[in-house]
């Protein structure tokens, strides 16, 4: 004798393959279709895929009653009904907490669970109405007025904007519980920076709208608009953004001195290192991870540099004294004589956003005199470490060589030389 379970669970699989099969017919272009028969379809299945997921919730509705009913969370393992979701339909947590929650609450709100019901609410518009009504609710605001005028934007908002409106609204009948949802929102705040095996760090976070913003905006205004031939991902910009706002910070020498000195990036080598002799060891950054020679220079090439003699054994026989490529006096006369990064054929970086280059590099004997350096930008900096070479001209003017290519290799074991 079949189930119950058995029967619904057919009757689902044949509706569910037979909405499958109309858009895969209308997807392969067999009934000819234009732009508006398709937009139509689709209108239509969406509207049916919101009747799916609000039948959906009806039933995880039920399951949770049900588990509610057992005694001891028999039913569910000990789990609550959210987590026996995740556990059960693979679900991730969060999601499994939201179907649940949406499920609770539509019951209480007639008018927008029959919206739901006839597909002109997504699941997503839906769990906005509910949110808002819940923060009004809780704000001491009339629920029905709210719904009721959530549900009429709804009609023209994406979930996004609808949310953003109901915290207005919720502003206009509750502003205590505004208030308290910011404090909420601050309070949830963190940030976690994680080395990782590579020597490399992971970021994850969250930050209220407040703080949130700052750093949007200081991100922005770091990088200004896109340049011609730029050709980082988005995410590559906003970490060189990021990684420019902390250099000036650091650079500043604004920040409050612990034990004694300002904070600053140690990086501990061997004069072969910084010389880039063969054989030399790597270098060492003040947490403890090797860098190359290469970039040791690139940050050597405007740092204060200690000098200190050790023993065979590692142990400090002579602490020099520290000696800056440029000083207070020399950075501003560089930012008055080159007003802007000068990396040909034009840089519009600020002086504050640059680094004093060595025109001769320090640590082959370069002098730090204005004469000698040039401002140029981390970016354009960076570039010189890349391979790339600055020229000054007899007129004064700055040239900028790409690296140079090796020289092709001829012979009768690679192949003929090439045609005169």
């Amino acid at each position: 004798m079949r189930t119950a379970t058995a029967e619904l669970s057919e009757l689902l699989q044949s509706a569910s393959q037979q909405f499958v099969g109309v858009l895969r017919r209308a997807a392969s272009g067999v009934d000819g279709l234009d732009t508006d028969g398709l937009t139509y379809l689709l209108r239509v299945a969406f509207t049916q895929r919101n009747q799916i997921d609000a039948a959906l919730s009806g039933a995880i509705g039920a399951l949770d009653r049900a588990a509610e009913k057992a005694p001891d969370g028999e039913a569910t393992m000990g789990l609550s009904c959210a987590e026996w979701l995740s556990h059960t339909l693979h679900i991730s947590s969060s999601a499994g907490y939201a179907q649940v929650r949406l499920a609770r609450q539509l019951p209480y709100l007639p008018a927008t669970a029959s919206a739901f019901e006839r597909g002109e609410l997504s699941p997503q518009h839906a769990s906005v109405v509910v949110r808002s009504v819940e923060h009004v609710t809780r704000g001491g605001g009339d629920p029905g007025d709210a719904e009721a005028l959530l549900l009429e934007e709804a009609r023209q908002r994406d979930p996004r904007d609808l949310l953003r409106w109901g915290l207005s609204l919720v502003h206009q009948l509750a502003p205590r519980e505004m208030e308290a949802e910011e404090q909420r929102r601050e309070e949830r705040r963190y940030l976690h920076m994680r080395e990782v095996f590579d020597g490399g760090y992971t970021l994850e976070g969250y930050l209220d709208p407040e703080r949130g913003a700052r750093l949007k905006t200081a991100i922005n205004g770091v990088l200004g608009p896109r340049r011609k031939g730029d050709k980082r991902s988005p995410g590559v910009r906003r970490a060189d953004g990021l990684d420019d706002i902390v250099t000036r910070v650091l650079d500043s020498g604004e920040l409050p001195v612990r034990g004694g000195q300002r904070p600053h990036l140690t990086v501990t080598a061997t004069l072969e290192t910084l010389r880039g002799d063969p054989g030399a060891p790597a270098a060492l950054l003040d947490w403890g991870f090797v860098i190359s020679g290469k970039a040791l220079r690139r940050i050597a090439s405007d740092a204060e540099l200690t000098p200190i003699l050790v023993s065979a054994k590692g142990d400090p026989l002579h602490v020099g004294r520290k000696y800056r490529t440029a000083t207070p006096k020399m950075r501003k006369a560089l930012a008055e004589r080159d007003r802007h990064c000068m990396w040909p054929p034009r840089c519009d970086r600020p002086p504050e956003w640059t680094q004093g280059h060595h025109e001769v590099p320090w640590a082959q004997g370069g002098g730090t005199e204005v004469e000698g350096m040039t401002l140029l930008c981390t970016k354009h900096h960076r570039k010189l470490s890349e391979g790339w070479r600055l020229e000054r001209t007899p007129n004064q003017r700055l040239v900028a060589h790409p690296p140079t290519c090796p020289a092709p290799v001829w012979g009768p074991a690679i192949h003929d030389p090439p045609p005169a």
